[in-house]
């Protein structure tokens, strides 16, 4: 449901009694967008489809935006031996695509699903043993507890949760259900660029930990405004979380991965008047800087909508002024995770390439291939609920931080 507005999309959240029954939770309905968000009650579900390597996994897709079709095509490259039961989205011209490109690819013709609750429908169907789900970001915890409660795997976009009580319930759910495959769209935690690096940190590559920095800068406006049509939600808070949960949590995971547990605290400033020029009701804050404490180092952050657009670096996502990527420095070198390449403060030491590859494009597919392995061979997955819930964590302490201009402690977070 990529495609679509925050007012009908609304409408995947049922405000009935019925939606309460069906999925366990106590109230998905008009729930408060503050830090710790509404209380949730999570459900044991039936037992899910176990799969042989070789066996057919019948699927379904709840939201059939532009997110779905990379996942999907990336889900083609890693596996084939699929058939698409069901789909939901409330967009027509989405739905139509969607049939479109599963038709020709595997011949499917999918039962379509547009109603308010309909997404409920597909979760309840016996011949659906796994969804992709792929909606903006408050519907997250929703359709996952959802998911949960109905005895399917899933494999669910990032953020996984924008509050702490979701967050938390996530956790329950995922240990009430243990059979359930249920994987978070954390691409990194799946790429061997990523593992390959913070394995090399853990083992003294770079020495003991100092410098830690992070980037998520952009050139091109931001999404989100009024111009954006259905991709408008990126730029309400009350939809997105905002750029600390949407697009910061993959660099929150990061180092959370780096440390092995959560930081302590955290500061931060920033802006969120950046393009009220063109977009009055716009609230996310497109340009802001952070500092993370970790109880072993330190991480600075910035995260930029502004920067301007270079076209002597065309498709460089380090340009001048833009770039993202998570670097890890320390007493011996530094690791650049985003590049696969090890420097050294020893200037004989030639910097070492230990893993072939980029940012892009290798990521999704990466993340997709290793949900399927999950899926066939019984296999913990790359990326779940708790390393989820923390990343959320991070981005809310962050927020908070930046809203308040002061250095905010995750036990103000976690109460």
């Amino acid at each position: 449901m990529n495609g679509d507005t925050p007012r009908t999309r609304r409408g995947f959240l049922a405000d009935s009694a019925k939606l309460a029954a069906a999925t366990g939770l106590a109230s998905a309905v008009g729930c408060s967008m503050a830090d710790r968000g509404p209380t949730l009650t999570t459900t044991a579900g039936p037992k899910p489809k176990s799969f042989s390597r070789d066996s057919k996994i019948n699927l379904a897709v709840i939201g059939l935006g532009n997110r779905w079709h990379l996942v999907f095509s990336e889900l083609l490259e890693a596996d084939r031996n699929l058939s698409v039961k069901a789909i939901a989205d409330p967009r027509q011209d989405n739905v139509d695509r969607a049939l479109k490109t599963i038709g020709e690819a595997l011949h499917d013709k999918p039962e379509v699903y547009r109603g308010p609750e309909d997404y409920l429908k597909v979760l309840a169907r016996d011949d659906v043993d796994a969804v992709m789900i792929s909606v903006p970001n408050y519907l997250h915890t929703t359709m996952y507890l959802a998911a949960f409660a109905a005895g399917k795997h899933f494999y669910g976009e990032k953020p996984m949760s924008i509050a702490v009580n979701e967050a938390n319930a996530m956790v329950e759910a995922q240990e009430k259900n243990p059979e359930i495959t249920a994987q978070i769209g954390f691409q990194r935690r799946a790429t061997t660029l990523y593992q390959k690096g913070i394995e090399m940190i853990r083992d003294g590559a770079v020495g003991r930990i100092l410098d830690c920095r992070g980037a998520w800068d952009t050139p091109g406006g931001p999404m989100g405004t009024v111009k954006s049509g259905p991709r408008i939600w990126f730029g309400r808070r009350k939809f997105s979380g905002d750029w600390m949960l949407d697009q910061a949590c993959h660099t929150w995971d990061v180092f959370n991965w780096v440390a092995g547990k959560l930081p302590i605290a955290a500061s931060g400033i920033g802006y969120k008047d950046v393009y009220t020029d063109i977009d009055p009701g716009r609230d996310v804050t497109d340009l802001y800087y952070a500092h993370l404490e970790y109880p072993e180092f330190h991480v600075d952050y910035e995260h930029s909508w502004i920067c301007p657009y270079n076209d002597q670096y065309p498709g460089d996502r380090d340009g001048l002024f833009s770039g993202v990527f998570e670097r890890v420095g320390g007493s011996e070198g530094g690791i650049a995770l985003e590049r696969g390449k090890l420097f050294f403060r020893d200037k004989k030491k030639q910097p070492v390439q230990y893993i072939e590859g980029t940012f892009e494009p290798g990521w999704t597919r990466e993340s997709i291939v290793s949900f399927m392995h999950a899926l066939r061979n019984h296999a913990p997955v790359a990326s779940g609920a708790r390393n989820g819930r923390d990343a959320t964590l991070v981005a809310l302490m962050v927020r908070k931080a930046v809203d308040e201009r002061r250095r905010v402690t995750m036990k103000e977070i976690t109460g």
